[in-house]
C-alpha cells in the first residue's frame, strides 16, 4: 500500500488503530452493521479530523484529512465514510460565518469527543435542481423553528451533531445553515432502511418537528453564499474514500499469491492502480490552491476529479474480484466487500449521475 505520510496527525497511531482494532472488526461492521464509535473517537484523538481545522492550528489541510481517510478506507470504507462525515462537519464549523457554533463545538468535534454528520445530501441536490429542499423554518425570538424529514443522515446517534440547511417560510430563496442536535427536542432518529454495504455507519432518517435552533447554532444566515465557500472541500474530502478503496484493492491483489501470475494479463494491475491514485492525489493538491474560488468552471474541474476518483475505485475493486475469481465471490470474501463499497462511492452525493449532469450543463 502507498505509505503517504499522514502530515499533522499521529500517523503511527492511526496505522496501529487500523491494524489492531479496525481490521478484526471489518466483517462485523459489514455483515452485522456494527457502528465502530470507539474507533472513530480514537482516530479523533490521533488527530485525524483536526488537520483541516485552521481555526485550531491545523496545518496539513484537507490533503492531510484525505490521507488519513485513505489509510482507514484501504481496510474499511464504512469507517472511512464516517470519517468523511466527521471531517465535513469540522469543515463547516471551521468555515462558519458565525463564531459561536465554532467556539461551542469545533474543538470537541475535531478531537472526536463528539461525533456527527453532514446532512447536506438533500441540500446539495436541491441547489442543483434535482429535488426539493426537505427542511423549512420560520424565524422566532432567539432563533428558528424547523420542520421536515431527512431520509438519510450518517454517523449520527442521539447526542451527535449534524449540519442542515432549511428554507425560510415566506422568504423565497432565503436559506439558512445550522447545527442540529440528534435526539434533541423535536429531532428524532429512526433506522428504516438496510443497505447492501455501509450498514455500520449509523445511518438514520431524521424527523424534525418544530425543533428550536438557536441563533448560537447558525453557521450562515445566507446558506447560498456559504455553500459556494464549502462545496469544494465537501467534494474533495471524499477523495479519501475512493483512494482508500483503490489502494486496498491493489494491496489485495499484491497479497494474493495463488492468482498473481494468472492475473498479470488483466486490464488493471496493482502498479497501475497505484500510479493512477498518485496522479489523482496530485490533482487534488492542485485544487486546494483555489478552494475559495466560487466560479462554476473551477467547481466543475473539482467534480471531474471526483468522477475520475470514482471510476478508479470501481475499476480497482472489480480488478480485485477478477483476479480472485470464485474465491472473491463468496459470502464474506474481502474482494466482494470492496466491490460493494466501491459502488457506494459512486452513489454518495455528489453521485455519478449528479456529477455527469452538472458536467453536461457546463
Amino acid at each position: 500500500m502507498d505509505q503517504t505520510i499522514l502530515h499533522g496527525a499521529d500517523s503511527a497511531t492511526i496505522r496501529s488503530i487500523v491494524a489492531e482494532r479496525l481490521r478484526p472488526l471489518v466483517q462485523r461492521i459489514d455483515l452485522d452493521g456494527f457502528y465502530p464509535a470507539d474507533i472513530l473517537r480514537a482516530l479523533g484523538q490521533a488527530g485525524a479530523y483536526a488537520q483541516h481545522a485552521a481555526q485550531l492550528g491545523g496545518s496539513a489541510g484537507i490533503i492531510g484529512a484525505i490521507d488519513a481517510m485513505s489509510e482507514v478506507g484501504a481496510s474499511c470504507l464504512s469507517t472511512a465514510f464516517c470519517m468523511w462525515c466527521q471531517d465535513a462537519l469540522v469543515w463547516y464549523l471551521d468555515q462558519s460565518e458565525n463564531p459561536l457554533p465554532r467556539e461551542k463545538y469545533l474543538q470537541d468535534v475535531a478531537a472526536g469527543r463528539r461525533l456527527g454528520g453532514t446532512a447536506l445530501s438533500n441540500p446539495m441536490k436541491a441547489l442543483a435542481g434535482f429535488e426539493q429542499l426537505a427542511l423549512k423554518g420560520r424565524r422566532v425570538t432567539g432563533g428558528y423553528r424547523v420542520n421536515g424529514r431527512l431520509p438519510f443522515v450518517s454517523n449520527i446517534e442521539n447526542g451527535h451533531l449534524f449540519a442542515g440547511i432549511f428554507a425560510i417560510e415566506n422568504a423565497p430563496g432565503h436559506l439558512v445553515m445550522a447545527v442540529f442536535k440528534a435526539g434533541g427536542d423535536g429531532i428524532n432518529l429512526a433506522r428504516n432502511a438496510h443497505f447492501i454495504a455501509l450498514e455500520g455507519t449509523a445511518t438514520c432518517s431524521v424527523l424534525i418537528r418544530d425543533a428550536f435552533i438557536p441563533d448560537d447554532d447558525v453557521l450562515a444566515e445566507d446558506a447560498n453564499r456559504f455553500v459556494l465557500r464549502i462545496r469544494k472541500g465537501f467534494v474533495l474530502l471524499q477523495a479519501g474514500m475512493a483512494l482508500g478503496i483503490a489502494r486496498g484493492a491493489a494491496l489485495l491483489m499484491q497479497q494474493d499469491g495463488p492468482a498473481r501470475r494468472l492475473g498479470e494479463f488483466l486490464p488493471l494491475r496493482p502498479d497501475a492502480i497505484e500510479a493512477r491514485a498518485a496522479a489523482l492525489r496530485e490533482r487534488i493538491a492542485e485544487h486546494l490552491h483555489s478552494l475559495e474560488d466560487p466560479e462554476r468552471f473551477s467547481f466543475l474541474n473539482v467534480l471531474q476529479t471526483r468522477l475520475d476518483l470514482t471510476w478508479l475505485a470501481l475499476e480497482a475493486a472489480q480488478a480485485a474480484v477478477l483476479q480472485y475469481g470464485a474465491r472473491g465471490y463468496l459470502t464474506g470474501a474481502e474482494p466482494a466487500r470492496r466491490l460493494r463499497e466501491a459502488q457506494f462511492v459512486a452513489i454518495v452525493t455528489p453521485s455519478v449521475k449528479h456529477i455527469t449532469t452538472e458536467l453536461a450543463r457546463g
